[in-house]
C-alpha cells in the first residue's frame, strides 16, 4: 500500500525554506510519532530542469505542489494503525501544529495508489 501527498509550501516560504525545515523537522518527528511505514520517500520538484516533450503541443500548466510524499505501507493493518493513531491527540496535535509551520494545509492533497512496475528500457535483454 502506498499513500502519495502532494504538498504546498507556506507562503512566505522559499522552497529551499521548505525544503529545509521538512527534513530537518518534521521528517523527525513523522518517523518517531509514526513508526508504521516500510518507506517514507520525498520528490522535490526540481526547478533546474524542464520537461516539454516534442509529441506534445500545449504547455503543462505550473505544479501546483512543491513535493510529492510517498509512505509505503507493508499491509493495511499498518496503514490503519497510523489512521487510529493520528486521532490520539498526543500525536495528531504536534504533527497538525508542526505542519502548520511549513505546509498550506488547505492545499493537501492525498492519495492511496497502487504501484504497477515495469523493467527499464536498460534492464531489458
Amino acid at each position: 500500500m502506498k499513500l502519495l501527498c502532494l504538498l504546498t509550501r507556506k507562503a512566505g516560504m522559499t522552497h529551499q525554506e521548505f525544503r529545509d525545515y521538512y527534513e530537518a523537522n518534521h521528517v523527525p518527528l513523522i518517523s518517531r510519532l509514526l513508526p508504521f511505514f516500510t518507506a517514507y520517500e520525498r520528490n522535490y520538484l526540481n526547478s533546474g530542469y524542464s520537461f516539454s516533450p516534442a509529441h506534445v503541443e500545449e504547455r503543462f500548466a505550473g505544479p501546483t505542489f512543491d513535493v510529492v510524499t510517498e509512505i509505503s505501507f507493508a499491509s493495511v493493518a499498518d496503514y490503519q494503525r497510523m489512521l487510529d493513531a493520528l486521532t490520539d491527540p498526543t500525536i495528531g496535535d504536534p504533527i497538525r501544529r508542526d505542519e502548520e509551520n511549513f505546509l498550506d494545509r488547505a492545499s493537501l492533497a492525498l492519495y492511496m495508489v497502487d504501484t504497477v512496475s515495469s523493467p527499464g528500457a536498460l534492464t531489458m535483454p
